[in-house]
């Protein structure tokens, strides 16, 4: 029989056999199909093979060569498998190094160490042959860079990587099942590669465990506490386990566990249901991202995507928020919220969903609640960050509280004179870390809210703006009218005179009156100046007076009334204009409203029809008909072609003056009754408010939708443009009023 060169192997690894004989193992060759991978073992030469391992696994050894590719010549690591007494009979593990290779190949990830191809020559079995990193592994790398000052970034972008290259494992349904410091190499370029699949498993079916084969756990201190039981294996959470290991063990350079003497005290704290010890160095930002990858509840484990997203989190803020802290064209206004959160930020919530943004946002306001570091000011940051992300999944150290907000003035305060100023400085900012990212944070987290006016315990029930913009008229539950400063919500005026509640407001072109309609069936006229009572009340309808508009030039005011009349007073007499008997609606008239010209008047019934009356004689002009609920509020556009109604189908209606048609299809969005609709000045914009407790702006050509402001916590039943259009005023049934911009300026960073 020829001989047959070959290695002998040991636990210590091979050495070179003196003799020559025939390797029983050979034949496992044969079993293995070579053609998984390309075989590189003609351009690998033997003397280029280290003669002795230059590292060793639990299974295997490594040595180093060099591969004659068609890149030139590369230094290779060659991993050998050893070869036991159990492997020649059975063939456990020729199926293990398939398993290896048939994961290993079909990765191509930039945090994936790459496999070139299998080297025949060394022992028994197939050899993997892999390109040689002369930085080591992770821990190797980090240790060499102890002393640079940005170390703490160096250790966050080395997670990033590990945690990408974990992620393009789970999302090709494959459990690495061995994360540690020494599976993790780094490229010539400082980039972290996973690599180490001996223990990987493709899973099956997309299920997210895998099933009992092959043999081995783990590394122990690594080990997901699970994997003790009986029957359970590696799967996505006992990786997201190991992870959260393999932080602890790069940022403090202590193994997992590092109080526990030996592997037994180590399994008697798994047995115990115990995580990992906390280094002292580590800070909290990091300790709170490991305690959600260590969660003994693998229900609770956080996923590799939260991983990402929350260190992507930590490195763009850890660049911008110093620059936050110091930056010298920082307003005064500014930068004392943003001193008070850059002074000890080290804590972060955890991750509640897969968003950058609002994992900045989170390191941007939760910081070190420690004693002694308290204020009023950075309890109110705080308090609005929790707002904006919700108290969900907010998760502080053990012993830290959130800070009270000791004067509940001071975050209204608070976030009317800083917040969209804090918002936009951060955008800036972040915008040049990410480009793109500014527009999400700004659309996601900045609002168009530019305050409250108003929060009294009882309804308010319509809103409407002094002609010059500094006043808002309101009209309330309470049968009071109140004359509001738009800027500070001061009550100018509280006008006092009807007996039941008023139901609408509406301010004379030249805002020296202001006229009112009541439940106790009356329309009263007041001076916006002296806030007295001007003229007697104007009496005549049968029934609730629900809706009042003076005229284009002031001289009257028409009134519609739940006794399905429509009344036309004048303001200099406060006596009925007499035009005839003007044709009832065949229901209650729930709105009115006057034309630009002053030529017409529309009014919206409970019967579901709009109609159109002629205002110097009071016939009827036409009918418009298309609602399917009753009609709640009308409006002329300002050049007078077009009206628009809101009615309880939801809907908001636009048409056409000249032929009573409906323009294109209502206007879809709201999933409440439409309780109040408006033309802005120039026309360009409608604004709907509804019972579901939301206000939308539509753009009045194309009618789509521009966006929908959400804020009151109750029914609003009224909104009403400012006079130079960049404000919006609304009042709910919960007693609010609120001011809101307008424009698309409460989104924009760049100003």
């Amino acid at each position: 029989m020829s001989p047959v060169r070959c290695r002998v192997f040991s636990r210590t690894g091979p050495a070179l056999c003196p003799h020559l004989f025939l390797c029983p193992l050979r034949s496992h060759r044969a079993r293995f199909n070579m053609d998984l991978m390309e075989n590189l073992t003609q351009h690998i030469h033997r003397d280029t093979i280290s003669p002795h391992p230059v590292g060793q696994g639990g299974y295997s050894d490594i040595y180093t060569g060099i591969w004659n590719s068609v890149y030139g010549e590369r230094k290779v690591a060659i991993k050998v498998i050893r070869a036991t007494p159990s492997v020649s009979t059975s063939g456990e593990m020729p199926r293990a190094l398939r398993r290896e290779i048939s994961v290993w190949r079909r990765l191509l990830h930039p945090n994936i160490h790459g496999l070139c191809g299998v080297y025949e020559g060394i022992g028994p079995l197939p050899a993997l042959v892999s390109l040689w990193n002369d930085n080591g592994d992770i821990n190797k790398f980090v240790r060499q860079h102890a002393a640079d000052t940005d170390v703490a970034s160096l250790k966050l972008n080395l997670f990033a990587g590990v945690a990408n290259g974990l992620k393009h494992l789970h999302d090709n349904h494959i459990v690495h099942g061995d994360i540690k410091g020494g599976n993790v190499l780094i490229s010539d370029q400082g980039v972290a590669r996973l690599c180490d699949f001996g223990l990987s498993r493709l899973l099956l079916d997309h299920s997210q465990s895998t099933t009992t084969t092959g043999r081995g756990t783990g590394t122990v201190r690594w080990m997901a506490p699970e994997l003790l039981e009986e029957g359970v294996c590696h799967s996505f959470a006992t990786d997201i386990w190991a992870c959260g290991c393999l932080f602890i063990e790069v940022w403090s350079d202590v193994k997992p566990y590092h109080t526990k003497r030996n592997d037994q005290q180590v399994f008697l704290a798994h047995a115990r249901r115990e995580g990992p010890d906390r280094p002292p160095d580590i800070p909290d930002m990091l300790w709170l991202i490991v305690e959600a990858c260590c969660c003994i509840d693998t229900a609770k484990r956080t996923s590799i995507s939260h991983v990402i997203m929350y260190i992507r989190g930590l490195l763009i803020s850890q660049r911008v928020l110093p620059t936050a802290a110091s930056s010298r064209s920082i307003e005064p206004v500014e930068r004392e919220p943003l001193r008070e959160i850059t002074q000890q930020l080290s804590e972060v919530s955890l991750p509640t969903d897969g968003d950058l943004d609002t994992e900045i946002v989170r390191i941007f306001g939760l910081w070190t609640l420690s004693p002694g570091n308290s204020g009023q000011l950075r309890g109110a940051v705080f308090q609005w960050c929790l707002a904006k992300l919700s108290i969900r999944g907010l998760h502080l150290p053990a012993g830290v509280d959130t800070p009270p907000v000791e004067n509940d003035d001071l975050l209204g305060t608070f976030s009317a004179s800083h917040e969209r100023a804090m918002l936009r400085l951060l955008a800036k900012l972040v915008e040049q870390e990410r480009p793109g990212l500014a527009d999400q944070l700004m659309k996601k987290f900045s609002t168009p809210t530019l305050g409250c006016l108003l929060n009294i315990d009882m309804d308010v029930r319509s809103v409407t703006w002094v002609p010059d913009g500094s006043r808002i008229a309101v009209g309330c539950g309470n049968s009071h009218v109140r004359i509001l400063d738009a800027a500070t919500g001061t009550t100018v005026h509280r006008l006092s005179g009807h007996t039941d509640q008023v139901n609408q407001v509406a301010v004379s072109p030249n805002g020296s009156l202001v006229a009112s309609c009541s439940n106790d069936r009356s329309i009263r006229l007041w001076d916006t100046v002296t806030g007295l009572a001007f003229g007697a009340p104007l009496v005549g309808h049968s029934n609730f007076a629900k809706s009042v508009v003076f005229s284009p030039d002031g001289t009257r005011v028409v009134s519609g009334s739940d006794d399905g009349t429509i009344r036309v007073w004048s303001t200099e007499t406060c006596t009925p204009v007499q035009l005839g008997p003007l044709p009832r609606h065949r229901g209650r008239v729930e709105t009115v409203a006057y034309s630009p010209d002053g030529s017409r008047i529309v009014s919206g019934s409970r019967d579901r029809t709009v109609r159109i009356w002629n205002a110097h004689t009071g016939g009827a002009v036409l009918t418009l008909d298309g609602h399917t609920g009753w009609i709640r509020s009308v409006a002329y556009s300002p050049d007078g072609l077009h009206i628009v109604s809101g009615s309880k189908d939801c809907t908001v209606r636009i048409w056409n003056v000249a032929t009573g048609q409906q323009v294109g299809a209502p206007l879809v969005g709201h999933n409440k009754s439409v309780s109040h609709v408006a033309y802005s000045p120039d026309g360009t914009r409608i604004v709907s408010s509804s019972d579901d407790g939301t206000i939308r702006l539509w753009n009045a050509e194309t009618r789509a939708s521009i966006t929908t402001l959400a804020g009151h916590t109750g029914t609003i039943l009224s909104a009403a443009f400012s006079p130079d259009g960049k404000r919006l005023a609304s009042a709910s049934q919960g007693g609010t009023v609120c001011v809101w911009d307008a424009t698309d300026e409460w989104m924009r960073w760049d100003i």
